[in-house]
């Protein structure tokens, strides 16, 4: 289903849910969490697995001791598309990266 459910971003945002967005106009691999929190991963251009849980992104190969993937959201950058799962809700979907 996230293979093929396109979303939406307005002003350069994509809505995973009501804390954590993707930054899709960003030059590096970027969330935006929390009331201010940012995290820049990978150029844009190369392909990378971020892990949204207990409001930090974790790298796969350094997931915490306790890590739940049910209360976790998985975002995957993959050049043009960044596609995404939050398996709280089971639901996710993809947003085609916009170049400036």
């Amino acid at each position: 289903m996230f293979a093929t459910n396109r979303c939406l971003s307005k002003g350069g945002l994509g809505i995973v849910n009501t804390s954590l967005y993707i930054a899709v106009k960003s030059a590096k691999n970027e969330l935006l969490f929390g009331e201010k929190d940012t995290w820049s991963g990978l150029d844009a251009s190369k392909p990378e697995v971020a892990v949204f849980f207990e409001s930090k992104v974790w790298a796969p190969a350094s997931l915490p001791k306790g890590f739940d993937l049910s209360k976790s959201v998985v975002v995957s950058f993959e050049g043009d598309k960044i596609r995404f799962f939050d398996f709280q809700t089971m639901s996710g979907g993809y947003y085609e990266r916009i170049s400036d």
